[in-house]
């Protein structure tokens, strides 16, 4: 059986006009020969589905379709033959049939307010993104901090206003921006070589800017960094990228942070982690040591028989959390320290000592190591 126009656009016979058109805006947005140049299948199946949508889309050959079917249909001349067009390097434009006209603005400009067609390079556009990456010490993480740097951006030329000079409507296309070639049902246009797409050119280039419209300005910028950043974290400083194109919006400055390691601090997430060293006698006999936070040095207190490795928490010590509601927390890991004794007497006193304190039980271990 052949493939019909349903098949084509993937829709049922029952589709409505509505889903019949939202199939074929899908795959022209899929297969236009200008967003996949060079590729001959995406080219032919484009010409299938523009065939089909214009026979499907319009109430009165849709009937005759199917009635007739796809074989009568297509020999009867009513349909419409794609295949001898050259699409490499054109845009296909719709714009004098109105079941077209709304899809190819949609891929390729809307019309502008005086009625022609305005290519995209011409739209007011959005200036670019900056990202800078900056080194901050940890204490801007615990404190945050007010930084200043100075960011090279492009800046809308304060003469021409953005415009790069004096302007006069393109006198090869008229201010469409394309240039067409052709005649009947089928329309094709290519980018106007005299301005670019851009419908207008500038017959007297400013002389401050060149022509160009915006020019690099270094400037001075002060960001805040909130506390609780870690790295690789952004920072959005809106309207501080470049200035935008044709009265657009400005792009928007991120900066990017690497933060310094911590001599002592040790961060996972928002906690952090401090090696403490106790000796073993402090370890044994319990002791009240002070130990460093980011907030000030604080008191705690190590329990009697204290392990090496063991840990002891300080609430509310470690990194703010970046979108606030409180800290995270603070580790005490433990590291005992052990002396090599040498005086005779106190080796003594050790080996009594030992004799009164069972820690180790090694022959029960050896016992369940016997396979």
């Amino acid at each position: 059986m052949a493939e019909t126009y349903y098949d084509i656009l993937g829709v049922s016979r029952n589709a409505t006009q509505e889903e019949i058109k939202k199939a074929y805006r899908k795959l022209a947005r899929k297969y236009h020969p200008d967003l996949n140049p060079g590729n001959k299948e995406a080219e032919e199946k484009f010409k299938k589905i523009s065939e089909a949508y214009a026979v499907l889309s319009d109430p009165e050959k849709r009937k005759q379709y199917d009635t007739l079917g796809h074989d009568a249909f297509t020999s009867s001349g009513q349909g419409y033959d794609f295949s001898n067009m050259n699409f490499e390097n054109f845009r296909t434009t719709f714009e004098d049939f109105d079941i077209f006209k709304d899809i190819f603005e949609d891929l390729f400009g809307r019309a502008s307010t005086n009625g022609k067609r305005r290519t995209t390079s011409s739209y007011a556009q959005k200036g670019e993104d900056l990202y800078y990456t900056v080194q901050i010490p940890f204490r801007d993480v615990i404190f945050g901090n007010t930084i200043e740097l100075s960011v090279n951006r492009l800046k809308n030329c304060d003469v021409c206003k953005g415009k790069g000079g004096e302007r006069s409507v393109c006198g090869v296309c008229g201010g469409k921006g394309t240039v067409r070639q052709g005649s009947g049902f089928f329309s094709i246009s290519t980018t106007c070589p005299q301005c670019k797409g851009e419908g207008e050119i500038v017959y007297k280039p400013c002389e401050k800017c060149g022509g160009k419209g915006r020019f690099y300005v270094s400037e001075r910028i002060k960001v805040k960094i909130p506390a609780g950043v870690d790295n690789n974290s952004k920072i959005r400083v809106p309207g501080k990228g470049n200035d935008g194109i044709n009265g657009g919006p400005s792009g928007d400055l991120y900066i990017v942070t690497k933060v310094i390691p911590h001599e002592v601090y040790k961060r996972e997430g928002d906690n952090l982690y401090v090696n403490v060293d106790i000796d073993m006698f402090e370890a044994a006999l319990g002791e009240k040591i002070t130990v460093p936070t980011p907030y000030g040095a604080v008191n705690i207190n190590i329990p009697a028989g204290t392990q090496p490795g063991q840990k002891f928490r300080i609430r509310g010590k470690g990194v703010p959390h970046l979108k606030g509601g409180g800290n995270g927390d603070l580790y005490i890991v433990i590291n005992v320290k052990i002396p090599a004794v040498a005086i005779e007497s106190d080796r003594n006193v050790l080996k009594e000592m030992k004799k009164r304190y069972h820690i180790t039980d090694r022959e029960k271990l050896l016992a369940k190591g016997r396979l």
